[in-house]
C-alpha cells in the first residue's frame, strides 16, 4: 500500500530538531548531507516547509544510485470527495510525455522500420512539407507550422462531437497554406504540433494506436502498472489520480483539470506516478526503453544548419544545472498540473516532482533545492506567498492599516514573503467590485512596486486609480506603460480612452 512518506520514523522524530536549526524563514541555509539518512531529514525538512506554506501540493521522489532515498506526498487530490495525495497517485506528466513519444520513434527505428532521417513525407501520406525530416520533428527544428490554434477554435466554438485526437493534423496543416516557420534545421523552435504528429507516425508505422504502442512496448515489460495514455475509454479508470486546481483570491479551489474532449496524444497526456517515472529514468539508460546507441544520440546537443548547438535531444532537455553540473530534464506543464522528471549523472540522482495547484514555478525551484541538498550546498526555503496572510488582514484591517503593513512588507531585507503578481491582481479587482476602493489601491500600488516592469500591474493600478475617481493619477500609470513598452497598442488605446474621458 502506498505511504505519504518513506522517511524513517527516528528521522521524523527528529525533525522538528533538525527544521529548528536547518530552516529560519529568511535567507539561504547550509544543508549538511554527510549519509542517506540526513539528506531525507534535509528533504523532508524542505517540502514540508514548502507544504506549510502553502505552495507544494503533489508527490516527490529523490532517489541516488537508483536507490528511493525519499517518497512523499503533499496536499489533497484536487477534487471533492478525493481525499489526500499518497504516493500512488497518477498525474498528468504534461510534456514529459515527449520523451515516450521519442523512445517510440528510436525503438521502431531500431528494428529497421524507418530512419530518423526519413522525411515525414515517407510516413504520412499528405504531409505537405517534403524537406522535413522525423530527426527535425524530435529536436523541434522543423519549422512545422503550429496546430495548437486550430483545436483551440475548434473547442471554443464547441462544435464537436467526436473527442478531439489531433487524428487530422496532417489534412489541417496541408489546407491551411501556411509556409514553415523556417527552413528545417535552422531554428528551434519548441513545437507540439511536431510531436503529435511523431505520434501518428508510430501508428502509421507499427499498425497500433499509439497508446496501444506504448502500453506494449513500455508501460507493461518495465513494470509502469500506474502509467496510461489518457483516452478517451480509459481516463476514467486511472484512479487514484490527482486533479488539477487553482486557488482563487479568496481562497476558495478552482478546478483547472483535463478539457472534456481533447487528447495531445504524443506531446502529451501520459498519467504516471513518482515510482513508475524512476522506473522510466533508469530503463532509457539501461537499455531497456532504447538501445545504447539510442540513448547516445537521444542525448546529444542539437547541430542547426550554421553548426551552433542547442541544449536540446530528443525529447530531453540538456542544460547545465545551477550547480553548474550535468543535467538530463524535461518538464512538463499542462491546466494546472506541472511535473518535472531530473536525471543529475554527475550526483547519480533522479528527482521526479508532480504537482496539481498551478504552483508552476515551485516545481523548478524545488528541482533545483533538491540538487543543492544532494550535494550538501546552499539551498533557499519556501517564502510564504503574500496573498495568504493578506486574505487575513483583509478581514480585519482598515485601509490605512493594511498600507502599513503591506509598506513594511516591501521594505524587509530580506523579504519575507513571496509577491504572486497575478493573485493580487485578481485580489485587487475583486476589492474593486466589492467598492473597497482603498484597499484595492492599497494593494495594487504595492503589486505595481513589486513588479515594476509589468504592463499589467501598471494597467492594473490605473483602473484602480480609475475606480477612485483619481482619473488623473490613472493617466499618469498609462503614461508609464507607455514609457515601458512604446510600441503597445493596448496602452496607447488605454492612454486616448483616459485622455477622452476627463
Amino acid at each position: 500500500m502506498a505511504t505519504r512518506s518513506a522517511l524513517p520514523a527516528a528521522i521524523r522524530a527528529a525533525l522538528p530538531r533538525l527544521l529548528a536549526l536547518a530552516l529560519p524563514l529568511a535567507g539561504a541555509v547550509q544543508a549538511q548531507v554527510p549519509d542517506a539518512d540526513a539528506a531525507a531529514a534535509a528533504l523532508q525538512g524542505y517540502f514540508s516547509q514548502c507544504h506549510a506554506v502553502h505552495v507544494c501540493n503533489g508527490s516527490v521522489l529523490v532517489a541516488r544510485d537508483g536507490k528511493v532515498l525519499y517518497a512523499a506526498a503533499f496536499g489533497d487530490a484536487g477534487a471533492a470527495g478525493q481525499g489526500p495525495l499518497t504516493t500512488a497517485h497518477a498525474f498528468d506528466i504534461g510534456s514529459i510525455s515527449k520523451q515516450f513519444t521519442a523512445a517510440a520513434i528510436l525503438r521502431l527505428a531500431e528494428r529497421g522500420k524507418l530512419r530518423l532521417d526519413d522525411a515525414v513525407a515517407d510516413h504520412l501520406p499528405g504531409f505537405p512539407y517534403p524537406r522535413m525530416t522525423l530527426r527535425q520533428l524530435l529536436n523541434h527544428t522543423s519549422g512545422v507550422p503550429d496546430v495548437m490554434a486550430h483545436y483551440t477554435q475548434v473547442l471554443r466554438g464547441g462544435k464537436f462531437t467526436a473527442p478531439l485526437l489531433a487524428a487530422d493534423a496532417v489534412q489541417v496543416l496541408a489546407t491551411s497554406g501556411k509556409a514553415p516557420k523556417s527552413a528545417p534545421g535552422e531554428r528551434f523552435e519548441y513545437s507540439n504540433t511536431g510531436y503529435l504528429l511523431l505520434a501518428q507516425v508510430v501508428a502509421h508505422v507499427s499498425g497500433q494506436p499509439f497508446a496501444t504502442f506504448l502500453q506494449r512496448e513500455f508501460f507493461e515489460p518495465l513494470g509502469m502498472s500506474h502509467t496510461r495514455v489518457r483516452m478517451p475509454d480509459n481516463e476514467t479508470g486511472i484512479a487514484p489520480r490527482a486533479y488539477g486546481f487553482t486557488l482563487t483570491s479568496d481562497g476558495q479551489r478552482r478546478p483547472q483539470d483535463q478539457i472534456p474532449g481533447f487528447y495531445m496524444l504524443g506531446a502529451g497526456g501520459i498519467y504516471s506516478t513518482t515510482g513508475d517515472l524512476l522506473l522510466w529514468s533508469k530503463a532509457l539508460r539501461q537499455g531497456k526503453a532504447m538501445s545504447a546507441d539510442g540513448w547516445r544520440e537521444a542525448t546529444t546537443l542539437l547541430r542547426l544548419n550554421d553548426g551552433s548547438s542547442v541544449p536540446y535531444g530528443f525529447g530531453l532537455g540538456l542544460r547545465t544545472s545551477p550547480l553548474q553540473q550535468p543535467r538530463i530534464e524535461h518538464g512538463g506543464h499542462w491546466r494546472a498540473f506541472k511535473a518535472d522528471l531530473a536525471r543529475f549523472p554527475s550526483q547519480d540522482s533522479d528527482v521526479v516532482l508532480l504537482s496539481n495547484n498551478g504552483e508552476d514555478d515551485s516545481v523548478d525551484a524545488a528541482r533545483d533545492a533538491v540538487e543543492a541538498i544532494l550535494a550538501g550546498k546552499p539551498y533557499q526555503p519556501v517564502k510564504e506567498p503574500i496573498d495568504w496572510p493578506l486574505r487575513e488582514r483583509l478581514q480585519r484591517d482598515d485601509a490605512e492599516t493594511l498600507r502599513r503593513w503591506l509598506d513594511a512588507q516591501r521594505n524587509a531585507k530580506p523579504a519575507r514573503y513571496d509577491v504572486p503578481e497575478n493573485r493580487l491582481n485578481d485580489i485587487g479587482y475583486r476589492l474593486i467590485e466589492a467598492k473597497q476602493i482603498d484597499k484595492a489601491l492599497a494593494v495594487m500600488r504595492f503589486n505595481q512596486e513589486a513588479h515594476p516592469d509589468s504592463m499589467n500591474a501598471l494597467d492594473s493600478l490605473a483602473d484602480a486609480y480609475l475606480a477612485a475617481g483619481d482619473r488623473d493619477a490613472a493617466i499618469a500609470q498609462a503614461k508609464r506603460m507607455l514609457a515601458l513598452k512604446p510600441e503597445s497598442r493596448a496602452a496607447q488605446d488605454k492612454l486616448e480612452a483616459l485622455v477622452e474621458g476627463r
